[in-house]
């Protein structure tokens, strides 16, 4: 379990970063699996599925698509939700009866909507205490959840508000990981500090933001071209005080939309010592 939820969690932040993600997408409803909940045995559909039954590569989730919204389901009766590969394994009675207390009342609307699915999902986790790389690993998909309700060409402050609290988030989580169970790979390491840096100037810190990617841009030979190239870019970016986000329909200043951290509420990570494989 441990190695499948590492590896969850490093899908999640190659898809961030780098390449891509291999999603498999479903066919037409008739077709598309099922998931019997565990608490009730209630049938559960994936919802915003693609319409299609082939392997896809995404080079990010930015591409207008909606098949990442399968990764997670939500039982429609109690509000259950977890990964599909996890949605049928036991749930522990005293959780049963938070779920069935707290989640029960929107349970329709998370069966339904991608962002209370993640939403009950997310809650889930913190609730059992999940390992933080899949706590992380949730958080990032429902940022893109939310994400792809921005306006085209356009921003709603209610959106940022809830993008910018999610982000919050993923940098305490990834700032404790980074200090408790970092990864061994220098590369990965390095990774994680580039979501970690470019993440902190997107929220309106670009003081931490630059501390952290230029230490990043240090290695850039270690990640790679591109990977290498973009944190010295954005670096280069929150030098200036730029917290503008490059995204599907253009440019927008998501800071502007929300209330600023300050640098020093934002988690600092430990210095990187990226050179060699822990």
């Amino acid at each position: 379990m441990l190695a499948s939820v590492r590896n969850r969690f490093s899908v999640v932040l190659t898809c961030v970063v780098v390449v891509g993600i291999v999603v498999e997408g479903y066919g037409d409803a008739e077709e598309r699996a099922s998931f019997p909940c565990p608490l009730d045995g209630t049938v559960t559909f994936p919802i915003g599925t693609d319409g299609k039954t082939s392997l896809k590569l995404y080079s990010d989730l930015e591409i207008p698509t909606q098949a990442y919204t399968n990764l997670v389901v939500a039982c429609p009766k109690c509000g259950y939700a977890s990964w599909t590969s996890d949605f049928s394994r036991p749930v522990d009675p005293a959780l049963e009866s938070w779920i069935k207390s707290n989640l029960q009342p929107t349970a329709r609307r998370a069966a339904e909507d991608p962002a209370w699915s993640y939403r009950h999902h997310v809650q889930l986790l913190q609730r059992r205490n999940a390992p933080l790389r899949e706590r992380i690993g949730a958080l990032v998909f429902q940022s893109y959840v939310h994400k792809r309700r921005r306006p085209r060409g356009g921003s709603d402050p209610a959106v940022e508000r809830e993008i910018a609290a999610i982000r919050r988030d993923i940098i305490g989580l990834l700032a404790q990981a980074l200090r408790n169970d970092p990864p061994k790979a220098a590369r990965t390491r390095l990774e994680w500090l580039y979501l970690l840096g470019e993440l902190s100037r997107l929220v309106g810190d670009p003081t931490n933001g630059k501390m952290i990617l230029t230490e990043v841009c240090k290695d850039k030979d270690v990640l790679g071209l591109t990977l290498g190239r973009m944190a010295c870019d954005q670096a280069e970016k929150a030098a200036r005080n730029d917290t503008f986000e490059e995204y599907r329909d253009g440019v927008l200043n998501p800071s502007a939309a929300i209330a600023p951290k300050t640098a020093e509420s934002t988690p600092v990570p430990p210095e990187p010592t990226p050179s060699a494989p822990r």
